[in-house]
């Protein structure tokens, strides 16, 4: 099992800066890099890949684990 195989399971350890795909369920809803966190809240706002959009996401709805880094156009 590589790296970004292994799902996370401690919104502590996520810091910004992070990539990461999101996945809600089965299906991977969004691949980008963590601008904020809120451990507190338990948390996080990405800017999603492609578009730079900032989308908020709990830890608890969703899973994570980190994202391959992109390639090079």
């Amino acid at each position: 099992m590589t790296a970004a195989e292994k799902w996370m399971t401690d919104l502590s350890r996520i810091q910004p800066g992070d990539r990461l795909e999101i996945w809600d369920e089965f299906y991977e809803s969004c691949i980008g890099t963590v601008g904020q966190v809120s451990h507190s809240l338990g948390v996080l706002w990405i800017l999603e890949a492609g578009t730079g959009v900032r989308r908020l996401f709990s830890f608890e709805g969703c899973r994570l684990r980190p994202a391959p880094l992109a390639l090079a156009a």
